[in-house]
């Protein structure tokens, strides 16, 4: 053997030898393991005009279904997956197990944007599973959430919100909030309205012990991040979209009355509708807002009156009463049409039976009945007895109990 021969040896075992001490205690990589197939179709382009067919899925809490795929966080919670309607995996983007998990994601037709316990924010590939980018936001770890508007992956730091390029994780901007609130969690009803405006609604301190918990909207300019307006709110969690540049909120001074905000650039200007069961506003869309209340108010809620309002003039526009010993679960507004669950009073004694409920879908405009879908018997959860449309999109209903992971029914033409 040559010297140089000899030399060459030696490098190779030196260089070995350093890699076993540098991958000690290495994590692994993460997984990654791309498309399995075709991008499935959607199940249609539009909401069902009278759905007639109905999936059972075994997992539905915090799920997501976009394009004919089930968008949901790994069993372990330390990743994403997609899933076909067949049942079959068709991507996974999992991080080491030893990993802060999955608190929050957000799906667009595109992406899947999610948030991990240790600030970092990543953006997945909606039909590679490909992970797209990843951001490390510093000293931001403990509870994180993450909502996608216009484009916008919109995220809280340290005495600020952020937001980054949803393709490509640019850093868009930055709005400071208050010195008085240093501590920011962002809810989830983020809204790009026109005019280059982005609504976000936070709480601020809330995992503080030392300082005073309270909710603000955000008036906020997405060219920029200069926030160009704010306004403390009662209970942001219940905001909802009354139209192009209309939110409906319970009233921050009354909280059994409700407030109509007209937002632009300048600010918020409120005006106060004393109609006492807007405070309940469950689904919003084309110039409606829904209010599923009890009149009866006994021990036990049971919604049994549907209520829509005109957002501009706050005048009821009609009014829907359930059967006797029948309520509705939170409906849901697409393509000027009502999609809501009509089942039976349920109570404690209620659970682990077999019930039957139905799917109505109904004219925003008038509350006129057009199309009645009887739903597979489900059995009755522990709490939260009430039957949600979840979402509706891509030609689907999703149905599921409320705040249960027991699974969800998907109604489609």
């Amino acid at each position: 053997m040559t010297s140089g021969q000899v030399w060459g040896l030696l490098i190779v075992l030196l260089l070995l030898t350093m890699s076993q001490v540098w991958g000690h205690g290495h994590q692994p990589r993460d997984v990654v393991t791309g498309a399995h197939g075709p991008f499935p179709a959607a199940l249609g382009s539009a909401a069902p005009l009278a759905p007639e067919h109905v999936v059972r899925r075994p997992s539905g809490f915090d799920e997501a279904l976009v394009h004919g795929l089930y968008v949901r966080q790994t069993d372990s919670s330390s990743g994403m997956t997609a899933v076909k309607r067949t049942g079959k995996e068709y991507w996974r983007y999992e991080r080491p197990a030893s990993a802060p998990g999955v608190h929050t994601f957000d799906v667009s037709e595109r992406t899947v944007v999610v948030a991990f316990g240790d600030g970092r924010l990543a953006g997945i590939d909606l039909r590679t599973g490909k992970p797209l980018w990843h951001v490390d936001i510093r000293h931001a770890k403990g509870f994180r959430t993450t909502e996608l508007a216009g484009g916008q992956a919109i995220t809280e730091a340290p005495g600020a919100v952020r937001a980054f390029a949803e393709r490509d994780g640019r850093s868009l901007w930055t709005a400071r909030t208050p010195k008085s609130c240093p501590d920011v969690l962002v809810i989830t009803a983020v809204y790009a309205l026109p005019g280059h405006l982005t609504l976000v609604p936070v709480a601020c301190n809330v995992a503080s012990v030392d300082r005073d918990a309270y909710n603000l909207l955000l008036g906020i300019d997405n060219r920029t991040g200069k926030v160009l307006w704010q306004q403390r709110t009662a209970a942001p969690r219940l905001m909802v979209r009354g139209g192009a540049h209309t939110l409906v909120i319970p009233d921050p001074e009354n909280p059994s009355a409700t407030q109509v905000l007209d937002v632009n650039r300048r600010g918020a200007t409120g005006r106060t509708v004393t109609n006492s069961d807007w405070w309940d506003a469950v689904a919003s869309g084309g110039g409606i807002v829904l209010s599923a209340i009890d009149p009866d108010d006994g021990s036990e809620v049971h919604d049994t009156l549907l209520r829509a309002y005109r957002t501009r003039s706050g005048h009821l526009a009609w009014q829907l009463r359930a059967p006797t010993g029948q309520e509705y679960g939170s409906p849901d507004i697409a393509d000027g049409r009502v999609y809501v669950v009509r089942q039976p009073f349920l109570t404690g004694p209620d659970t682990g039976h077999r019930i039957r409920a139905d799917l109505l879908v109904l004219d925003l405009d008038t509350g006129r009945l057009l199309h009645t879908l009887p739903l597979p018997a489900v059995t009755v959860p522990d709490e939260e007895r009430e039957l949600d449309v979840r979402d509706v999109a891509d030609g689907a209903v999703s149905i599921g109990w409320r705040d249960d992971d027991g699974g969800v029914l998907i109604a489609t033409d």
